[in-house]
């Protein structure tokens, strides 16, 4: 691997540009990772949603020839924040101006997290940009249906204590795993000492197959690893004042109760589902789960899977995988899985699909 440093600091993922939109003109800065001329892949990052985020994957979606576009959501790096109740309808309204901006005409999409609001709204409603491939990293679940103790005891926190969130997290990272920065996890890492959901997240001693799928990636976990380790630190020198706005919306108080499309993830899937198969087109979604997610639990869990293979899907190919030894934030940190969602993307064909 080049020096790490010098990588997270290539010019092609600091870009920035300021675009019209329904919220008046807003700038949006992002990142441009892997193959510039590649079939492009979306990634929608988890609650604190920064391109830093992608970043460390240039080395993978560089190797599979995939383009990877990391976004940093309103409120996130140099994009303008919008109100927490604008901000589903900002991004939906931003995402096909910026892709017309950079000649893509459509995206497959991955989404971590507090992303899965964001991705099923982005195909809700921008379907003619999405290609059929479809990912999941342990997606986030409404509390009405995943019950997770301590993010409920979260909804009871008062609105204007999240207007501070953003800089806890700030503060741990210098002394826990820049890991519990990623998506939020910080907050059952606060409201419960107890917890496991970083138990046994260790990768650093693959096995053989492991070994195997490093060395035709050309990374290894470790070396994937250390950019995280480096990477995840500097997004919190810019601005992430936006991660409190998707506090609120994860936990649904106040103005973020507002989730778009997908208010309903199971009338969203029978929704989105129902067109694709009016349009006679087949439709690949993966999701990648936690062997133990403090996050979305359990329950959590059944429910999403339910969602995706409920009567009526005819037009979906849905695959679901609990990988081993990860967590909520580790389970996107793993070259095994990214492997496979390039391999899956690089079939998609170029960006002039």
């Amino acid at each position: 691997m080049s020096d790490p440093h010098s990588l997270i600091a290539t010019s092609r993922f600091h870009q920035r540009v300021t675009l019209d939109s329904i919220c008046g003109e807003l700038t949006v800065s992002f990142a441009d990772i892997g193959s510039p001329t590649g079939p492009a892949l979306l990634f929608l990052p988890g609650m604190f949603a920064s391109r830093y985020l992608g970043i460390p994957l240039h080395p993978l979606a560089e190797h599979a020839g995939v383009r990877l576009l990391v976004v940093d959501r309103p409120g996130m790096g140099a994009s303008t924040d919008v109100p927490p109740a604008q901000r589903i309808a900002a991004w939906t309204d931003l995402v096909p101006r910026l892709l017309a901006h950079l000649g893509i005409p459509r995206v497959s999409l991955v989404a971590h997290s507090a992303g899965t609001m964001y991705l099923l709204n982005t195909w809700a409603k921008c379907p003619e940009l999405v290609n059929p491939v479809i990912t999941f990293l342990a997606p986030w679940v409404d509390l009405e249906h995943s019950r997770v103790t301590t993010m409920q005891m979260a909804r009871y926190v008062p609105t204007k204590a999240f207007t501070l969130w953003h800089h806890i997290p700030r503060f741990f990272v210098t002394q826990a795993s820049p890991v519990l920065a990623t998506s939020g996890a910080l907050f059952n890492q606060l409201s419960s000492r107890s917890s496991n959901s970083t138990d046994g997240s260790d990768h650093s001693h693959p096995n053989a197959e492991d070994q195997a799928i490093e060395r035709d990636a050309g990374i290894s976990q470790k070396d994937l690893a250390e950019l995280f380790r480096l990477a995840v630190p500097l997004m919190f020198n810019e601005n992430t004042t936006g991660a409190n706005s998707e506090a609120l919306q994860c936990l649904r108080k106040s103005d973020g109760q507002y989730w778009g499309a997908c208010s309903d993830y199971a009338e969203c899937v029978q929704t989105i589902a129902a067109r694709e198969a009016s349009a006679e087109t087949r439709v690949s979604v993966r999701a990648y789960f936690a062997a133990s997610d403090a996050m979305v639990g359990e329950r959590g869990k059944l429910y999403f899977q339910q969602c995706w293979q409920a009567p009526g899907l005819d037009a979906v190919d849905f695959v679901s995988e609990t990988i081993e030894k990860t967590d909520h934030d580790t389970v996107m940190q793993l070259v095994k899985v990214w492997a496979e969602i390039f391999a899956s993307v690089s079939g998609v064909g170029g960006n002039n699909v």
